[in-house]
């Protein structure tokens, strides 16, 4: 994977300046790696996660990247009346959790199911 030309960066969050750390990830969702700025404690507590699921700090945070980022997909499809949207939503959400090998994903796989098949069943 390739990160030329692809830069993200996760913001520190609170007031002040904080010390970050340049790493890079990758997201098999979008079968890219990204350069990521992050603040050193969010990298701290992607360590905790690390040593949880003995897999590497940079496969927590990709994780933890992939199931924020399907979280976003699913807050989406819960705000938009347009059926064509809210499947796109959806869709966008499986997408991110299939980047997912590790970590728990079981609630927002169940929420997208239940929106897919209850709500939009009858749609």
């Amino acid at each position: 994977m390739s990160t030329e030309g692809q830069e993200y960066v996760i913001a520190p969050w609170g007031e002040g300046d904080c010390e970050t750390t340049v790493v890079t990830v990758d997201l098999p969702s979008r079968d890219l790696a990204a350069q990521l700025e992050v603040p050193t404690d969010v990298l701290d507590r992607m360590a905790q996660l690390s040593d949880e699921y003995d897999i590497p700090v940079t496969e927590a945070l990709a994780e933890r990247l992939e199931i924020n980022r399907a979280r976003i997909s699913l807050s989406a499809a819960k705000s938009v009346d347009d059926v064509a949207a809210v499947q796109q939503h959806l869709t966008d959400a499986r997408e991110y959790l299939s980047g997912v090998e590790t970590l728990d994903t079981a609630d927002l796989e169940d929420d997208i199911e239940h929106i897919w098949t209850n709500e939009l069943g009858s749609a």
